[in-house]
């Protein structure tokens, strides 16, 4: 199954405009790798992200969980309103609104629906 839309990952350095990235409920992954399953993967080509790199999970009840997968430069994240960026180390809940960064130039604006149970 496709899994329930949770929300989107927004990406304003990819394309003006913003590309964007859906999250669906389940295991996805950001990658520099393409893949045929567009559904779980979300290829970026660009050298400083690793293959895979980041790891979503994010359930039916639009909860989304974010885990560096022992990548060579890093996942970072900063919260809504907030200046500073913080390396993820372990899983770490993402809110609407936040900013993940992998590897050294791909900055995604997390944008969540509101989900039911909230």
């Amino acid at each position: 199954g496709n899994g329930r839309l949770v929300g989107w990952l927004v990406s304003y350095g990819l394309d003006a405009k913003g590309a964007s990235f859906e999250i669906r409920a389940g295991r996805s992954f950001v990658t520099s790798e393409s893949s045929t399953d567009s559904l779980r993967m979300i290829a970026i080509e660009d050298t400083t992200i690793s293959a895979p790199h980041l790891a979503l999970n994010a359930t039916p009840k639009h909860r989304v969980m974010v885990q560096d997968i022992f990548s060579e430069t890093g996942s970072y994240l900063c919260r809504s309103g907030d200046r500073d960026e913080k390396r993820i180390d372990g899983p770490t809940e993402v809110s609407h609104g936040d900013w993940l960064r992998v590897g050294e130039n791909t900055r995604f604006q997390v944008c969540l629906i509101d989900g039911p149970g909230k």
